[in-house]
């Protein structure tokens, strides 16, 4: 309730009767010096006696039309500016603390209306910063629903979450059940704000690894729940391995390029002497097969390590064709294919811009993506190349069928030393991932049961 004799009525009492009084005296003072000065224009004639009477009831009632217009047009002015008032102590005072008084009544005004301008600005601010956070929040009332949320939120949970109870968010799988029970105790006060990960599935069947914080707002009965997303912070924690992984092979690989490679050349060179001398049903020979395919596994490692010293010293060159090193690649290959039975179907984008590349490196790549899929594939399956052009980058696609790589394997496929063939070095797919880091682009996969594997390299559209 308003204090009827606050400062609120005081200047709405002095600006109600202030206008009247002011258009009244203004009529009055125009009526009468018009009279004054009609008398002086216009004497009358000797013998003639003045009525002065029509001119004064006229002059006062313009008086008296004058005061209503002006009590109207102050109640017009000080209606609106009192519910302004009204609104704006509201909102910067919801507790029901009055303002504080000032001796001049439309200061108070404009004091309220500099703290609401000011309230409003920070509302602003502090809605611009909560939006671009890294991390996801959600306000949830008692009853769960979600009273608020930020951008990072909704790409977590894939649409606008706002107004929604907070178990209609999530796609009803056992996956998210951890969650949605700690969510419900902590609503009830029954604990669950202990900071922790949490796996969930959104309503498109997008999985996120996420770090969960859970913080009761005590005065207003409601919950925050805040969300980090850990994707990116894996990804940092796998580059750092694989920085590490490529050290511990450089300084390896130079120490293998001179004491073993040398070795393994003499020791073939003998074995191959010695083969020549056995009978071909001898069962040494059997022997002496095993050992140079072991010694040629040995080389190949060498020759893969000796690669990867010449990838991380390699330098980048202008005009790139990415069509046509795809295509010089897929020659070396195509034989091999056809002997197997295989169909290769290739796609090429149109108008590609030239990137900054080394030609032979980015090939080198290629090949072994190629040559993996064809170890992949089964006899009458095919390989399928495809270029496209996005806005900032050339995205390069090859996809075979029949095979399928399990989440396990895949979380470790680019990993160095990793195979799961019997005669593999575990460095093609290694190398093939530097390589295109080299070049500052990015290489994924994914893999279907039905559908097959793809490995999708994207380059950026650098300058040249």
């Amino acid at each position: 309730m308003e204090d009827k004799k606050g400062p609120s009525s005081a200047w709405r009492m002095r600006l109600i009767f202030a206008i009247p009084a002011t258009l009244l005296l203004f009529t009055l003072s125009s009526g009468f010096l018009t009279f004054s000065l009609t008398r002086r224009a216009f004497p009358i004639p000797p013998g003639e006696t003045p009525s002065y009477f029509p001119a004064v009831i006229s002059v006062l009632a313009l008086g008296g039309i004058a005061f209503l217009s002006g009590l109207l047009l102050a109640y017009g002015v000080t209606n609106p500016l009192k519910k302004m008032a009204q609104k704006g102590t509201k909102i910067l005072f919801p507790s029901g603390e009055k303002p504080p008084n000032s001796l001049d009544e439309l200061s108070n005004l404009t004091n309220i209306f500099d703290k609401m301008s000011f309230s409003i600005n920070q509302f602003i601010q502090d809605h611009q910063i909560i939006e671009n956070l890294p991390e996801g929040l959600l306000i949830l009332d008692h009853s769960g629903t979600i009273l608020s949320s930020n951008r990072p939120a909704e790409t977590i949970f894939g649409f606008d979450v706002r107004g929604q109870p907070f178990d209609k968010i999530l796609l009803f799988h056992p996956q998210n059940r951890p969650f949605l029970n700690r969510v419900d105790m902590a609503l009830r006060g029954e604990g669950g704000f202990e900071p922790r990960e949490e796996k969930i599935k959104n309503l498109q069947a997008k999985d996120s690894t996420l770090w969960v914080s859970i913080s009761p707002i005590r005065e207003r009965k409601e919950l925050l729940i805040s969300f980090k997303d850990l994707s990116e912070l894996r990804h940092i924690r796998d580059e750092i391995r694989h920085t590490e992984s490529l050290a511990v092979l450089g300084s390896f690989a130079s120490s293998v390029s001179h004491e073993v490679r040398n070795p393994l050349g003499s020791i073939r060179g003998l074995l191959e002497i010695l083969q020549a001398d056995l009978p071909t049903e001898d069962r040494r020979r059997t022997y002496v097969d095993r050992t140079l395919q072991e010694i040629d596994k040995l080389t190949n490692l060498t020759e893969d390590l000796l690669d990867l010293l010449h990838v991380e010293r390699m330098t980048l060159k202008p005009f790139v064709d990415v069509n046509e090193v795809l295509r010089q690649t897929i020659s070396l290959a195509r034989e091999g294919f056809l002997t197997k039975g295989l169909r290769i179907d290739e796609k090429y984008g149109e108008n590609l811009p030239p990137i900054e590349a080394n030609p032979e490196r980015l090939g080198q790549a290629f090949l072994n993506l190629i040559l993996n899929a064809f170890e992949e594939t089964p006899e009458g399956g095919y390989l399928s190349l495809s270029t496209t052009l996005l806005p900032s980058a050339i995205s390069i696609q090859f996809h075979n069928s029949g095979s399928y790589i399990p989440p396990e394997e895949k979380e470790r496929l680019f990993t160095a030393f990793f195979t799961t063939k019997p005669h593999g070095t575990g460095l093609g797919l290694f190398l093939a991932r530097r390589i295109v880091a080299l070049h500052h682009g990015e290489i994924e996969v994914e893999s279907n049961l039905e559908r097959g594997t793809t490995f999708r390299i994207e380059l950026p559209l650098g300058k040249i």
